[in-house]
Formats: structure tokens, sequence, C-alpha cells
């Protein structure tokens, strides 16, 4: 039963990082998480998970509706946090 209950403390932990501030990139949840269950919890599959992580670009409102409902989070606060990767990905390509 503890294995059951990891997640749910990870995604614990990771709503109470975000809301504080302390996680500020996608880099620092994936810190958290596991990526591959949590993208499958969000209905997505790992494959496509990385691509969006590669291209923030890519990740729909849906997903980020679904990865904030899993962990627990305002919707905005995810959009946020995937914005700002965006953002930061723009500049570096100039």
């Amino acid at each position: 039963m503890l294995y059951l209950q990891m997640p749910q403390n990870k995604y614990l932990v990771a709503k109470t990082l975000l809301l504080s501030g302390e996680v500020k990139s996608l880099s620092d949840l994936l810190a958290i998480i596991d990526k591959t269950p949590f993208s499958r919890e969000a209905k997505t599959t790992p494959e496509r998970f990385n691509r969006m992580l590669d291209n923030p670009a890519l990740f729909r409102l849906g997903d980020i509706y679904n990865m904030a409902q899993i962990i627990g989070v305002d919707d905005r606060l995810l959009l946020n946090l995937i914005h700002n990767e965006y953002i930061k990905q723009r500049k570096k390509k100039g």
C-alpha cells in the first residue's frame, strides 16, 4: 500500500513547492515527480510529453489542465510555468 501512496505524496510536495514559488521551471517540477507515470496520468504518451518538454509551444490547454488537476493547483499556475519555459527557449533561439 505504501507504493500506491507515493505518487500522491510527490504530487503534494510538488503542489506545496509550486504554491510557495520554489518550483520555477518544468525541470524543477520533474525533479520532484516521475515523468513517465505523470505523463500517463495527464493522458498523454511519454514520447509526446518529451516532445512537449523540448518544445513548450506544443502543450495544449487540455494538457495543462490535466497536469494542474493531477497536482492539485490552479490551471493558470501551470500555464504560467509553461509560458515562462516557452519564453526562455524563444530567447535562446534568438
